[in-house]
């Protein structure tokens, strides 16, 4: 490329010399008083003339820079466009993303990281699929550590209830159950108290104060080691009592299964599955057991409000009830093909699953037990497998109301597995729907019991894991469907 040549003085013209003797004297010329203004005036419209002229090319040089600056944006940002026009899409996020770096009057308080883990959850949120989520690292462990019913706090589960004492109404969490050997048991804590307020520097706050439900138990929540204190009202004969609890918070484990007799027939055994985690299977083991130790000849199972669990969970419990090689479930791909089938097997897990291993003996232990599943609105998933395959292989009656109708499988996939490490987090999403036995689905229709009992006016005063025995029409109804 040529480059601009300059001298190192400034190129100024000179005179020639003259060659003209010095004594020589040159004819005097006269100029008229008219033609003199006349020179002048034009003088002067040059010099005016000039001036704008060098004035306006400065500014159109001025302008012209602007608009060759955001010319250069434009075209910048329309190379981008035009790449996005052909790809995947990844360029329009790089995009957006340099607008809001060059251009935001936030941007040095965006934080990158957490800006992408946004745009992945509203990305699967956005895609249809009313189960896909993006979790972070942090996120999944936190999920899986509940799955294996492994947690940390004061060890109870509770409900949002709202409580009415002396005229003054309470948004309260009710406590539906207090772990074995965990902090909450030592200090007396009890099923059917309502905890309304916590402590939060130094002051009681309500529930209400302190943002609603989840915000609310991230209070009770928290690490190991550390108190939390909080208020609850407990029933007397009359009214209400209010205590304080000071609970250290340590590791404990959850129960996903209850159990107890009937009040009016001690034959019969109620188990309740709250979901089916790692812990269900051996609990499932542990409950049945003690009930048939103490005499009980026939059972119900509940899983009223079960929202479901996992996939080896449901397996290992469903693998007690049925003969080896019985199909469980099957999985159906988007082409409605079957893509993979379940059976009733002996299986050796481990890590998390090591509770959801079955041994030989264990295959259909329980397959001729006298028994009754109680279902409703909120059984869904898992509880629904468990629900539809005792009723395809003739095992149980189905007792209660029209089920969840969930019978689609979801799946975790590790970003950093599938991208080499470039990435983090997990993706789950819907990857096949499935059938059990029977062969029909029920995706969006449930399960429709033989003996429909709809929950009485009575019982619905009661939050459901509270409902006494008498009061309780559907169990009523489940215990009459053992008899006949």
């Amino acid at each position: 490329m040529a480059q601009n040549q300059f001298n190192d003085f400034p190129w100024m013209p000179f005179e020639e010399p003259s060659h003209e003797p010095q004594d020589h004297k040159r004819k005097e010329k006269k100029v008229s008083v008219p033609v003199l203004c006349s020179i002048l005036c034009i003088a002067v419209a040059l010099t005016v003339l000039l001036t704008y002229t060098m004035t306006a090319a400065a500014k159109r040089a001025e302008y012209s820079k602007k608009l060759q600056d955001q010319q250069t944006t434009i075209q910048s940002m329309q190379a981008l466009l035009d790449q996005m026009s052909e790809s995947s899409g990844l360029e329009k996020l790089e995009l957006i993303s340099m607008i809001f770096e060059n251009y935001s009057y936030y941007a040095e308080q965006m934080d990158s990281e957490e800006m992408l883990d946004a745009v992945l959850k509203a990305y699967a949120a956005a895609s249809g699929d009313d189960y896909a989520e993006y979790y972070t690292e942090e996120e999944y462990a936190a999920l899986t550590a509940d799955n294996v019913g492994n947690y940390v706090g004061v060890g109870i589960s509770v409900v949002q209830t709202t409580l009415v004492v002396e005229g003054y109404e309470y948004q309260t969490f009710q406590v539906i159950a207090v772990y074995e050997n965990a902090p909450a048991a030592a200090k007396d804590l009890r099923v059917g108290d309502h905890i309304y307020g916590v402590k939060k520097d130094g002051s009681y706050l309500t529930v209400a104060a302190l943002g609603g439900y989840t915000a609310g138990l991230n209070a009770i929540r928290g690490e190991a080691g550390t108190d939390v204190e909080f208020v609850a009202f407990r029933k007397t004969e009359n009214s209400y009592e209010s205590k304080e609890f000071c609970i250290t918070r340590a590791p404990f484990v959850s129960h996903s299964v209850s159990y107890t007799r009937a009040d009016d027939d001690p034959t019969v055994g109620i188990v309740s599955i709250m979901q089916f985690d790692m812990t269900t299977p051996t609990q499932l083991k542990e409950a049945v057991n003690a009930l048939l130790d103490d005499g009980v000849e026939s059972f119900v199972f509940d899983v009223r409000n079960n929202p479901g669990g996992d996939l080896q969970s449901i397996k290992a419990v469903l693998t007690y009830f049925l003969e080896e090689g019985d199909v469980i479930l099957s999985a159906v791909d988007r082409d409605g093909k079957i893509a993979r089938s379940y059976y009733a097997e002996a299986m050796t897990l481990s890590g998390d699953y090591a509770s959801c291993s079955v041994t030989r003996s264990e295959i259909g232990m329980y397959k001729d037990l006298d028994m009754v599943v109680l279902c409703n609105e909120n059984t869904a998933s898992a509880a629904e497998v468990f629900t539809a395959t005792m009723r395809d292989y003739g095992k149980a009656e189905i007792v209660g109301t029209t089920t969840f109708g969930k019978g689609i499988m979801q799946t975790f996939l590790s970003l950093s597995s599938i991208s080499y490490g470039n990435f983090d987090g997990y993706i789950k999403l819907t990857t096949y729907a499935y059938v059990t036995q029977c062969g029909i689905p029920y995706q969006d229709i449930g399960i429709t019991p033989d003996v429909v009992e709809e929950l009485s006016a009575e019982a619905q005063q009661y939050n459901i894991y509270l409902i006494p025995q008498a009061a309780d029409n559907q169990l009523q109804a489940a215990i009459a469907a053992l008899k006949n």
